[in-house]
């Protein structure tokens, strides 16, 4: 065997493990692969049977930087392949849900909505009773909601020194008043999933949207709670196949600055 076979039989595993035992070409699968069967090949040589088995991160992680990259850029068929992915790799209804939630800050409610529509479809085909319990608390105070968002802001970013002057309007302060509140204090707080989830997550977001700035600010968060720079990079280079080889390179090119630079 050469080692391109080697490397789409690996491939072909991992669509087995997408499929929960068997690989599924049904719908609109099908018929990409039947107008271009080599993109199939190299697909499932490069991104199913290489990239897929890399050891620096694991499935459950690399499936949520897919279904990140798919919800943010609106990429709807493949969302729903991978919401039905996601379960047969680990990830429980609780889990995605919540991924949804964190990720609809970077997409955008009507990217999020959509998503979880599509999530509700996927669950009732492979009936699965869910929905996730209320954990917002609608009688805390906004300012202990601040607070709380405060401290997880000071946990996760350590102390990096602000880039930005003080805003010059009422109606900024006000924004930072709110994403205070609701952005860190109602979701990054929130039990579904812990802080490096959230944080693979948020950096998947900004790299796939070109967004250099706060990128910056993330990557710096997570080398603070323990990841490693390889890690870093990992994540980029996972989602490279998914939200495009521009956006991946940019943002390794951003985390090679940090690195070297700080």
């Amino acid at each position: 065997m050469s080692e391109l076979d080697a490397r789409y039989e690996r491939g072909q595993e991992t669509r087995r493990m997408f499929g929960g035992g068997t690989i599924n070409n049904a719908g609109t699968m099908s018929t990409a692969w039947e107008l271009a069967p080599d993109l199939e090949r190299i697909l499932g040589e490069a991104l199913f049977g290489t990239i897929w088995h890399r050891e620096a991160l694991s499935p459950v992680q690399r499936e949520m930087i897919t279904l990140s990259t798919l919800i943010v850029l609106g990429r709807e068929p493949q969302l729903r392949r991978h919401l039905g992915n996601a379960l047969h790799i680990g990830l429980s209804p609780e889990q995605i849900v919540e991924l949804i939630i964190h990720d609809t800050w970077y997409g955008g409610a009507p990217a999020g909505i959509n998503a979880l529509i599509l999530c509700k479809d996927v669950f009732d085909e492979r009936g699965i009773a869910f929905t996730l319990p209320p954990s917002h608390n609608i009688n805390e105070d906004p300012g202990s909601l601040f607070e709380r968002g405060s401290q997880l802001r000071k946990q996760y970013m350590g102390t990096q020194p602000s880039t930005r002057p003080e805003p010059p309007t009422r109606a900024e302060r006000d924004f930072a008043r709110i994403t205070g509140e609701y952005y860190w204090g109602a979701t990054w707080t929130r039990p579904g999933l812990d802080l490096h989830s959230r944080c693979i997550c948020t950096m998947t977001c900004l790299a796939v949207l070109g967004r250099e700035g706060p990128l910056r600010s993330h990557i710096r968060g997570a080398l603070n709670i323990g990841f490693t720079q390889d890690q870093v990079i990992e994540v980029f280079m996972h989602l490279t196949l998914y939200g495009g080889i521009p956006f991946a390179r940019g943002a390794m090119d951003i985390a090679n600055d940090i690195f070297i630079n700080g």
